[in-house]
C-alpha cells in the first residue's frame, strides 16, 4: 500500500456561504475509487483527501497495489481522516460515505464517518441544475461550466477496469492513470465549489450541517425543521453532560431537551402577513415570545428581515438556523442559571 503526498500553494478562495462555517472547522475534501459499486462485495482501492495547511493545499492519496491491501489502506486513511470535523464531497452522501462505513464495519474497525458532517456539493447542484442550465450534474460538466480544464481523461467505470488490469500486470502507466483521475477529482473539487456563487445562499444553506454549542457542555444538532401555517417546528439531537430533562413549556413556545432519547424539540409561533396579492410572509412572532425588547412593528426593515422564515414557498434557511441557535441558547442559559441559584 502506497501513500502519495503532494503539496502546493493555495490560490483558491472559498465561496462566502462556506467560508463562514469553515473558518471554525478543520475541513477535508475526499473521494474514493473502488473495485465496483457494491459496498458488500467490492473493495476500496484508492482514497484521496485534500486539506489546507499553512495556506498550502495538501493532497494525500492512499493506494492499494492490490485489493488484498484494503484493510491496511482503511487504517491509514482513518489515522489521517479522524482529525477533521467537516467533510466536503461530490456525491459522497450517496456513495463515498456509506461505502466506507460499510467497509469499516466489514473489518470490525471502531470508526464511522458521521454523514451529518458531510457537505455534498452534488446534492446542492442537482436541485439547481435547471437554473444553472446544466445538461447533467457530473463533476466534469460543472468543471466545464466554470472553465476548469483537466488532464485526466477517464471516468470512474474506466478506473475500475484499469485497476483490474494493473493488479494482473503491475504496469506503472495504469497506476498513474488511476491516481491522476482521483487526484484531479479532489483537486478540482476545490475550485468547483465556486458553483455555489451562482446558487441562492438559502438553497445552499439548506444542505449545511447545523450545529451549535452551549459552554462546551452541550452540542446541539438540528436534524429537521418545518414551517407550518402558524408554527416553526424543530427537532434535533444533542450530546454532552445532562443530569436531567430540561423542559420549558409556556403559552407562546415549547422547548425540551430529553436526556434518555438525546433529543431536543422547539415549537415557535409565527406571524403571517399578506403584503398584497397571494404572497404570504411568515415571521417569527416576536410579539408573543417576549424574546426581544422590540416587536416586529418597532423594527427597521433590515432588523425585521432577520426574523423572516418564509416568503411564499421560499424557506429562509439561514434566518431559521440563526434564530433557532440564538433562542435555544438563551433558554438553556436561563435553565442553567436557575439551576445554579
Amino acid at each position: 500500500m502506497d501513500i502519495i503526498q503532494n503539496k502546493m500553494k493555495n490560490s483558491f478562495s472559498i465561496p462566502s456561504i462556506l467560508s463562514e462555517t469553515l473558518a471554525h472547522k478543520k475541513f477535508v475534501l475526499f473521494d474514493i475509487e473502488t473495485t465496483g459499486l457494491s459496498s458488500e462485495y467490492s473493495k476500496v482501492i484508492l482514497i484521496g483527501i485534500l486539506y489546507i495547511e499553512n495556506n498550502n493545499i495538501v493532497i494525500k492519496q492512499f493506494f492499494c497495489n492490490n485489493s488484498s491491501e484494503e484493510l491496511e489502506l482503511l487504517k491509514a486513511f482513518i489515522d489521517s481522516f479522524q482529525n477533521f470535523d467537516f467533510y466536503i464531497t461530490f456525491n459522497g452522501g450517496n456513495f463515498d460515505v456509506p461505502f466506507l462505513n460499510k467497509r469499516f464495519s466489514k473489518y470490525n474497525l471502531n470508526y464511522k464517518i458521521d454523514p451529518y458532517l458531510n457537505f455534498d456539493l452534488y446534492k446542492v447542484v442537482r436541485k439547481s441544475k435547471n437554473i444553472l442550465g446544466l445538461d447533467n450534474c457530473k463533476l466534469k460538466t460543472i468543471e466545464k461550466y466554470l472553465g476548469i480544464d483537466r488532464e485526466d481523461t477517464i471516468n470512474g467505470g474506466e478506473s475500475v477496469r484499469l485497476f483490474k488490469k494493473y493488479e494482473n500486470t503491475g504496469y506503472e502507466s495504469l497506476k498513474r492513470k488511476i491516481l491522476l483521475h482521483n487526484y484531479e477529482d479532489i483537486l478540482h473539487l476545490l475550485p468547483t465549489l465556486n458553483i455555489l456563487s451562482f446558487i441562492d445562499d438559502n438553497k445552499v444553506f439548506a444542505y449545511m450541517p447545523k450545529e451549535f454549542s452551549f459552554d462546551n457542555n452541550l452540542k446541539m444538532r438540528i436534524i429537521n425543521y418545518k414551517v407550518n401555517k402558524d408554527f416553526l417546528s424543530v427537532s434535533g439531537t444533542f450530546s454532552g453532560l445532562l443530569d436531567q430533562d430540561f423542559v420549558s413549556y409556556n403559552s407562546s413556545y415549547d422547548f425540551s431537551i430529553l436526556k434518555e432519547s438525546n433529543e431536543f424539540k422547539l415549537k415557535i409561533p409565527l406571524l403571517n402577513i399578506n403584503a398584497g396579492g397571494s404572497q404570504l410572509y411568515s415571521f417569527i412572532n416576536l410579539n408573543d415570545l417576549n424574546y426581544t425588547k422590540s416587536t416586529l412593528s418597532d423594527m427597521s426593515n433590515k432588523e425585521r428581515l432577520k426574523y423572516l422564515v418564509k416568503v411564499g414557498n421560499d424557506i429562509k434557511n439561514y434566518n431559521i438556523y440563526n434564530f433557532i441557535k440564538e433562542f435555544s441558547l438563551s433558554i438553556i442559559e436561563k435553565i442553567y442559571t436557575s439551576k445554579c441559584l
